[in-house]
């Protein structure tokens, strides 16, 4: 089975966050192991107020689906910037996109060779956003650990800084070195359109990190003497990256006037085009064949149920006789019922053997299937709820009677994952683990919250007077997620973690840890 890091708790952080003001994610780190074939399974368990009135007839499966989106894409491998730089090291994109520029203009053609270094272009951006993105995280606590008075850590972090500019200078100028080969007419238009996005890629994410850097450096004043040449070099090479985008007709330029939409609109386009090599594509296989079956199979008990209550009334009494009639009535009226409570029998009977739906995930490089997963959802009743979810949902009560003070309606969501690790790694030397994203919406519990803000009258005990105040309405939503995987050593591990989402009528408010 899939290996489900040890560390997963030490990078919560990042595992379950906010997205936007209806969404947050959870991202799910996994190394793949050595056998050919490994599984792991995750269960989310929501615990939704009953004043936000979710239930059966108002969430559906297709509701809880629509509101999500699905992700399995490859880890960015992580590469120094100075082994990026390296010539001779074969697993540096960019050795590999400057030799195949080579060949490319040399004449030669065919075998996927243009292809492949489309793809290579692409895990340079990644590999090189990953690299300055890590760098400039552990430059910043270093600054936070040297403080304002710590002489050495401060010079320590000089120099990392220093270096780390030099690095980021070193990189862009190889990468815009390679324009006369890659922009060059005998070049497929293709693979030039290719090298300008990873042009403007790598000077926006250089612009966005080192300002991030130069933020952190003029957070500190009273370091402002033992930073100077820090400051002074972040502040030129930030300068020339609008500079640098600016001369060559890119359009990811901020204005001083408008709303500059352009730059932001783009900065999401390029980033989609870059980090596309790491994305894996999934096909999302629908089991309405069955499913179809067995609620065919409710609407004919339920007829059946109707037809038996019309013989039966047609035996007792005359056709047209009131007494015929309100029996035929009431048939019907009970007919529907039967027919919904049957289909709502069944959706939640069959996850617990049979998936909602089956999803293949696909090479987009090389084609082929190298996994695929398994998914259900389905209300829970109260004593359907495992002892195991149960315990870590009311971790944090105060009372024996908290949970009366709180009625909430229960559903599940279950994943099961299974990757072809095998193929994977024959196909991919560098592309090896995983991230699986997942993606959900509050929107739909937010449909029926109250107000976000109310009145509450109060006695000021100062002034004796009646005041009114306004205050936040909210809601708590509890998660709790439970991770199933195998350990290097191929032990069963499970863990656990329990998210609140406080939200109101507008939206997410903020997430909050509980330790369970």
């Amino acid at each position: 089975m899939a290996i489900l890091r040890e560390e997963r708790h030490e990078l919560l952080d990042s595992k379950i966050r906010f997205h936007d003001r209806h969404r947050f994610e959870i991202k799910l780190d996994v190394s793949l192991p050595e056998a050919a074939r490994g599984v792991y399974r995750v269960e989310t368990y929501f615990f939704i107020p009953r004043a936000l009135n979710v239930n059966p007839a108002t969430y559906t499966k297709a509701d809880f689906y629509n509101g999500t989106q699905q992700y399995i894409r490859f880890k960015t491998p992580q590469l120094d910037l100075g082994k990026l730089l390296d010539a001779s090291l074969e697993g540096s994109p960019l050795s590999r996109v400057a030799r195949n520029a080579s060949e490319l203009l040399a004449g030669k053609r065919g075998g996927g060779l243009e292809s492949r270094t489309v793809e290579e272009i692409k895990l340079l951006g990644c590999m090189a956003r990953g690299a300055m993105r890590d760098y400039v995280k552990q430059l910043l606590d270093e600054l936070a650990l040297a403080g304002e008075s710590n002489e050495a850590r401060l010079a320590a972090a000089a120099a990392s800084s220093l270096a780390f500019l030099a690095d980021v200078r070193a990189l862009t100028g190889r990468v815009r070195a390679l324009r006369p080969d890659l922009t060059h007419p005998a070049m497929p238009q293709r693979l030039r359109d290719a090298f300008a996005f990873l042009d403007e890629f790598l000077s926006l994410n250089a612009e966005e990190y080192l300002a991030e850097l130069l933020e952190g450096v003029r957070a500190r004043p009273g370091a402002r003497a033992a930073l100077a040449a820090v400051d002074a070099a972040l502040a030129a090479l930030l300068l020339e990256q609008p500079a640098h985008r600016r001369a060559m007709g890119y359009p990811s330029v901020v204005r001083d006037s408008g709303r500059n939409e352009t730059i932001v609109y783009r900065r999401s386009v390029l980033k989609k085009f870059i980090s596309s090599v790491l994305y894996l594509n999934i096909q999302v296989s629908e089991w309405e064949g069955f499913m179809q079956f067995l609620f065919g199979l409710a609407a004919g008990i339920a007829m059946l149920f109707a037809v038996t209550a019309a013989i039966f009334a047609q035996s007792r009494y005359a056709v047209n006789s009131l007494p015929f009639v309100a029996v035929v009535v009431a048939s019907y009226v009970f007919k529907d019922r039967v027919k919904d409570w049957l289909k709502m029998l069944f959706s939640r009977g069959i996850t617990r053997w049979l998936a909602d739906r089956k999803v293949r995930i696909l090479d987009p490089l090389h084609g082929g299937q190298i996994g695929s997963f398994k998914e259900a959802f389905s209300f829970l009743g109260g004593g359907s709820v495992p002892p195991d979810i149960s315990h870590r949902r009311n971790i944090d009560n105060i009372t024996s009677v908290d949970e009366e003070g709180k009625p909430e309606r229960v559903f599940k969501h279950e994943k099961e994952v299974t990757l072809f690790t095998g193929r994977i790694a024959s196909r991919h030397s560098r592309l090896r683990d995983l991230n699986d994203i997942m993606r959900f919406s509050i929107r739909e519990f937010a449909r029926y919250a109250d107000d976000p803000e109310i009145d509450y009258l109060h006695l000021d005990a100062r002034t004796g007077e009646l005041n009114a105040r306004r205050c936040a309405r909210v809601y708590h939503v509890n998660m709790v997620v439970k991770y199933l995987g195998r350990d290097a050593g191929g032990r069963q591990r499970t863990a656990y973690e329990r998210v609140r989402i406080v939200l109101d009528q507008r939206g997410i408010v903020r997430l909050e840890e509980v330790p369970v």
